[in-house]
């Protein structure tokens, strides 16, 4: 059921216009989807009411314990697939181009996004609870320095590299105005808001969950969970259309990035830190982020090598930081521990 869940959950961003509804009902409450959720929800609560625990010695697993995640996986693809758009529309202004309503778009999405986790919270307190935890304020500072630093220096070990080999690169900014300060501040948004939902409430519930489905080691609850987690998160980032070997491409590429996010959050205990390099990550796929230009100011690298070198001096910073929470000097295996 898990399994089906995140394939349907995965899949309904892409997909969600050939989901069943009613003829009679708005598409918001008369869709197959809206109908799954309402039955979870009378499940949930006959469970609250009975308590979830079953079987022998409180192992075993039953719907009643499934329903927290499987309503974190369906709540948000519910409200974000028929929601968004309204409200959106209501608050938009009227004369805009294209590309400013896709900006102000992801910007109202990673509000919307960070709203709605605080509700999909409440399914589960232990989730929620550790979430909160991961992404409260005091955590920022330290984050925004981390990647500060990880940025700067990528650029920096480019630039060096370049200078190596010759080629006398520089580094541009793009050109500040309105629509940029917009796109910029629309990705950091939603790649918080993703941090909270996908490296927050889904992975912990998922890692929650896992003593439950007969994976009790430690080290495998978490790769279970990393694993499940990175698998929704690439199945939402495909997009449908392209050739075989190119969704294939994305998906390979979703997967890994969603694997990495998940391994920082867990060793460094900060979503804020995952959401920065996340976001710098988005810009750079976008073409927002400055760039290494020759002396005719064309770029030169693509977005992979940016990334490539940012994500391997990320997981050092996520080291660092992992060492400065905890204050000591642990061995690898209790680090470790301690972080998950």
């Amino acid at each position: 059921m898990i399994g089906l869940t995140l394939l349907t959950a995965g899949i309904l961003r892409q997909f969600h216009d050939g989901t069943p509804g009613s003829p009679y009902v708005s598409g918001t409450v008369g869709s197959l989807l809206f109908a799954a959720i309402f039955f979870l929800l009378l499940v949930s609560a006959r469970a609250w009411q009975i308590g979830a625990i079953g079987g022998k010695g409180g192992k075993g697993i039953r719907l009643g314990s499934l329903t927290p995640l499987l309503l974190i996986l369906l709540v948000e693809k519910w409200a974000s697939l028929t929601l968004y758009d309204p409200i959106f529309y209501s608050l938009a202004p009227k004369v805009a181009s294209q590309a400013e309503y896709d900006a102000w778009y992801k910007a109202m999405g990673g509000v919307l996004m960070i709203l709605l986790c605080v509700l999909l919270g409440a399914f589960s307190r232990p989730a929620g609870s550790r979430t909160w935890d991961r992404s409260r304020p005091s955590r920022f500072p330290s984050a925004l320095v981390a990647t500060v630093v990880v940025v700067a220096c990528t650029y920096g070990l480019l630039w060096l590299l370049s200078l190596v080999m010759g080629g006398g690169l520089r580094l541009a900014w793009p050109r500040t105005q309105p629509l940029l300060i917009w796109i910029l501040a629309g990705q950091a948004l939603l790649a918080f808001g993703e941090e909270v939902y996908y490296r927050g409430l889904v992975l912990s519930e998922l890692k929650r969950l896992s003593p439950r489905l007969g994976v009790r080691n430690p080290a495998l609850r978490r790769w279970f969970a990393l694993v499940a987690m990175a698998t929704l998160f690439s199945l939402e980032h495909i997009a449908p259309g392209l050739p075989r070997q190119e969704i294939l491409r994305q998906l390979v590429f979703a997967f890994a990035l969603g694997l990495l996010f998940g391994l920082i959050a867990i060793v460094t205990h900060n979503l804020h830190y995952a959401a920065g390099i996340h976001a710098w990550i988005n810009w750079q796929l976008l073409g927002t982020a400055p760039a290494l230009v020759n002396q005719a100011g064309e770029r030169v690298l693509p977005p992979g090598a940016y990334i490539g070198v940012g994500l391997i001096l990320a997981f050092v910073a996520a080291m660092a930081l992992a060492r400065f929470r905890t204050g000591s000097r642990p061995g690898p295996a209790t680090r470790w521990q301690r972080s998950g």
